[in-house]
């Protein structure tokens, strides 16, 4: 090997040992910490948040199956096309034509409630009175975090009040079971289970000794939406 051969190894060698330092002393990203501490990390299952397709159906699993990576029992994958919460919170007062696409009716038994005549501001929790309550009754949650919030309300706190917004994606996800948009892969009955586990315990074990706090349980839900 001649010289000039040398010194060409010896540089691509110094560039990889300076891309490997520049990916190590990368920040940790906050919303993939939960991942760690939650065995997600361990059980070798990476989620593709940002690789979904922009229109159209696409796979889903239920939380175990997330988890073990498995298919329908037919070997079919199966599709979901639920949405999120921006899409529930918005549009949600019917138009003079009830049939204009962008009216976004809740499923029933699940209501919005009414939009105070006092109030114009459509995305103001404070503004809407009534509706289906988060916490309580048949189709309510477990826990009292959100006061009498009803779910609408919940949803347009964003990040005032919920800051991993898992009342709002919980929310988002029982509208979706309700509309039959996850294929029963994610129901109602486990989305409020989902929840309630989580606040009795301080996380919810899609599987057993495999926690998820709330970051997992968002991070989850949203595979499950486009």
């Amino acid at each position: 090997m001649n010289n000039h051969e040398n010194q060409k190894g010896e540089m691509e060698k110094t560039q990889f040992e300076h891309d490997l330092a520049d990916q190590t002393n990368k920040p940790v990203d906050a919303s993939r910490r939960g991942f760690t501490k939650s065995g997600l990390a361990v059980s070798g299952v990476l989620l593709t948040l940002t690789s979904r397709p922009v229109l159209g159906d696409f796979l889903c699993k239920s939380p175990s199956g997330f988890l073990s990576g498995n298919v329908s029992a037919s070997g079919t994958p199966t599709m979901c096309d639920g949405r999120t919460p921006g899409y529930w919170g918005t549009n949600v007062l019917p138009p003079k034509d009830l049939m204009a696409s962008n009216y976004h009716q809740w499923p029933d038994p699940y209501t919005t409630g009414a939009l105070l005549t006092t109030c114009t501001k459509t995305q103001n929790p404070d503004c809407w009175a009534g509706g289906t309550k988060f916490h309580g009754g048949a189709l309510g949650f477990g826990g009292s975090e959100f006061g009498d919030k009803s779910m609408l309300q919940v949803i347009l706190l964003g990040g005032n009040g919920d800051s991993e917004q898992l009342g709002a994606h919980c929310v988002a996800a029982l509208l979706n079971a309700a509309k039959g948009w996850t294929n029963n892969v994610l129901t109602e009955s486990q989305v409020r289970s989902m929840y309630n586990d989580f606040v009795n315990n301080g996380f919810f074990e899609p599987t057993a000794g495999v926690p998820w706090y709330a970051a997992d349980i968002v991070a989850y839900l949203k595979t499950t939406m486009k």
